[in-house]
């Protein structure tokens, strides 16, 4: 029976009564995209129109909005909130994406809370700029994560494939890196391991029998479709291969890649992006080759092949993608020469 519906068959409201207080979060988010007629009304990460400033202007509806929810929604309970924060960026093309974060100590979530604050945020921002321009879509409005309660939420990427990037050849190391043991194994078969607790499927990404005759020959591999591409030529045949799934990708040389490093993509993943990668801190770069891939990259990386544009990088570069940094530097580095591995070896050992 639904919570909302009594033994009766009749609309009631939950009766919580009987719940103790607990520590309760939820994150929400809504994208808008705004035409560009109003680009010149941008001011750094501000729009300013007659109205006044749309940014604020939108956070303190949605503040407003957070607290009335009770008064919006029929069986909502009335929540103190005691936490209510909001995130709204800018980008070049005018996507708008505001997250709602809303907190309190009670006997039920602020799920419907947040939803609310970010949903009116947006109409505000709708109602502010549309005398400019009413062509102004309201999309993608979603819970992102629920904690407290009998349950946690986190939203994560459905289906995630797992691919690991072994089909270079290692000219540098003058041999496989992807068979370097910084373990007790392959370090191929040890981020093989590592994306398998999170992934539905794993891959190794090679080249025509490359593996055979090695420790590699068991795992699951796709073959590249073409083999003069590099790394993306691996990220394409993927793609292709699933093209309904979002793919985590991981070069057989991150010598540092730990769990953490796959968590905190999966914690930023964005289903409105083409990828959630890493932002070299060094010279600010996408880093393609540590990253989560969502369906949308198939068309990307296929124009680029169109266009005889091979680096990886550079595809990043021209697509919508979310940046986030390393805890360390060294989580995205690329192991290419003897005295890096035995360094690398020494430190782990």
């Amino acid at each position: 029976m639904l919570s909302h519906i009594d033994p009766n068959n009749q609309p009631t409201m939950v009766d919580i009564s009987e719940k103790s207080d607990s520590q309760r979060q939820a994150v929400a988010q809504t994208l808008i995209q705004l035409p560009l007629a109003l680009k010149p009304y941008l001011q750094g990460e501000e729009l300013i129109l007659k109205k006044g400033p749309v940014i604020q202007t939108a956070i303190i509806a949605g503040t407003m909005a957070v607290k009335k929810t009770s008064d919006l929604i029929p069986f909502c309970h009335q929540i103190p909130i005691e936490s209510c924060k909001f995130v709204i960026e800018i980008d070049s093309t005018l996507k708008v994406m505001i997250t709602c974060e809303v907190k309190t100590s009670y006997k039920t979530g602020v799920e419907m809370e947040a939803l609310c604050g970010a949903s009116v945020a947006a109409l505000t921002i709708y109602d502010m700029c549309k005398a400019v321009s009413p062509q102004i879509t309201i999309s993608q409005t979603k819970l992102l994560t629920k904690t407290g309660g009998k349950t946690n939420f986190k939203r994560v990427p459905q289906p995630l494939y797992g691919l690991v990037l072994t089909g270079g050849k290692s000219k540098r190391m003058q041999q496989d890196k992807a068979l370097l043991k910084y373990y007790d194994q392959p370090h191929a078969k040890h981020i093989f391991d590592l994306l398998s607790n999170y992934c539905e499927y794993v891959y190794l990404s090679a080249r025509r029998e490359q593996w055979c005759n090695t420790e590699l020959a068991s795992l699951p591999t796709l073959v590249d479709h073409d083999d003069d591409l590099g790394p993306l030529g691996g990220i394409l045949t993927a793609l292709e291969t699933h093209p309904e799934a979002c793919w985590l990708i991981m070069a057989c040389d991150l010598a540092y890649v730990n769990a953490g490093t796959i968590e905190k993509l999966l914690e930023n993943y964005h289903d409105e992006v083409v990828a959630t990668c890493y932002q070299n801190p060094e010279h600010g770069f996408p880093e393609p080759l540590c990253a989560l891939y969502t369906p949308q990259a198939l068309k990307q990386f296929q124009r680029a092949k169109t266009a005889k544009i091979y680096c990886p990088v550079k595809v990043l570069q021209m697509s919508n993608c979310y940046f986030i940094t390393p805890g360390l530097a060294q989580e995205i580095a690329n192991i290419n020469t003897p005295d890096e591995y035995h360094q690398v070896r020494h430190e782990h050992h």
